[in-house]
């Protein structure tokens, strides 16, 4: 079979990562002929699917540009051209990977006139105005139609295949839950006791998140984490650091650390550099060895406006460490109920803070369990390529 994969953005975050596994788990096939259409500028993508074999990679026509729903409508000629692409590579199916409905959409119209059948794997199904889009109400409108034309989709989980039937998507639907590498087997799951690095690497401080001694949860030195892109409107950064400062009666003894790069970065810096707990929060560039950052912190914090399937949650829980999050999407899926909180409530936040500090150890175990058991990198392969394939 031969497969067009397509992906015009610049984007490169989890589920790109979660596609290229997908793209890997095709391509192991020798039957099957892989062509990649990706941004000529998306370094990182390009060197993902480099080392993939049976997997050619081609430089998009065009790119996706804000409110690209809106310009599908005014761009005739940039359709014809990918009209023009798909007709002379005579593919079997088109494979678009859409972080959202607008992302790539520009593929679907093609292959929607060219009678090519069309796979969305899509990880943000979300309105607009869920989002915080400017003109939210009016790109919905637009964004309607676009819903219409895949043959089928891939979504991440149950919760993003409701959102999907909620947009309007009467075509078959078929859930393909993101997939993580195994941590190694060295690292631990007690997070009883451990040393980190502060920034500047001149002293360590010790921590006992939920050690077995005379102190009680609340007195202990508790290390937060946060990694992933710093992007304020979805990510919530701001709101964290914030929360972090406001409520020190929660979080008077502990440290926060924020790693991640991206167009909120320098906003965040300042944000931490001009507060009140700047000593007690540590910012750091993207982590490479996530293995080094796990070990690091106590407790996972994703705040976040809205989500996919967090892979920096399932990374989490399957090394035994305990994740809060938001009442949206994924988290509130995998979650347990008292780890969630009502999405920029501070003192929501705080109050699970303080709960799950009292008694996450009660409740990781399953969850970790249930990660390894559903979540692995093997069983997403053989999910993706079953669902793309229709076997």
């Amino acid at each position: 079979m031969k497969i067009i994969v397509y992906d015009d953005t610049l984007d490169f975050g989890g589920h790109q990562i979660m596609a290229c596994h997908g793209i890997e788990a095709l391509a192991s096939d020798p039957s099957n002929e892989i062509l990649c259409i990706i941004h000529p500028d998306n370094r990182q993508l390009a060197e993902k699917l480099a080392p993939i074999k049976s997997c050619q990679t081609l430089e998009a026509p065009g790119s996706t540009r804000r409110c690209q729903s809106v310009l599908n409508h005014l761009d005739h000629r940039g359709i014809k051209r990918l009209q023009h692409r798909f007709g002379k590579l005579q593919a079997d199916l088109l494979l678009c990977i859409q972080g959202d409905i607008e992302q790539s959409s520009q593929a679907l119209i093609a292959a929607h006139r060219t009678g090519i059948e069309c796979i969305s794997y899509i990880a943000l199904p979300h309105g607009r105005t869920t989002m915080g889009a400017r003109f939210g109400a009016g790109r919905d409108a637009f964004d309607h139609g676009l819903f219409r034309l895949p043959s089928s989709y891939m979504a991440i989980s149950e919760c993003m295949a409701g959102l999907l039937r909620q947009r309007g998507v009467t075509q078959p639907i078929t859930v393909v839950p993101n997939g993580i590498s195994m941590p190694p087997v060295s690292v631990a799951t007690d997070h009883s006791l451990s040393r980190i690095k502060t920034e500047d690497e001149s002293e360590r401080i010790v921590r006992n998140f939920g050690s077995p001694s005379g102190l009680k949860p609340q007195d202990r030195l508790a290390v937060l984490g946060m990694l992933g892109r710093i992007e304020f409107k979805q990510k919530r950064q701001d709101f964290m650091v914030r929360t972090f400062c406001d409520v020190p009666q929660a979080f008077e003894n502990c440290r926060l650390i924020i790693a991640g790069d991206g167009s909120d970065r320098s906003m965040l810096e300042q944000l931490v550099l001009k507060g009140p707990r700047n000593a007690d929060i540590d910012l750091l560039p993207w982590q490479n060895d996530i293995d080094a950052f796990f070990a690091s912190i106590d407790l996972l914090v994703i705040p976040s406006r809205f989500e996919g399937v967090p892979l920096v949650m399932l990374e989490a829980l399957a090394r035994g460490i305990p994740v809060i999050g938001s009442n949206r999407d994924g988290m509130k899926e995998i979650l347990p109920e008292e780890w969630i909180f009502e999405a920029e409530n501070a003192a929501a936040l705080a109050e699970t803070f303080s709960t799950v500090r009292e008694s996450w150890q009660q409740r990781i175990g399953p969850l970790r369990e249930m990660v390894l058991n559903e979540h692995s990198l093997e069983a997403f392969k053989a999910h993706f390529r079953a669902a793309v394939l229709g076997q």
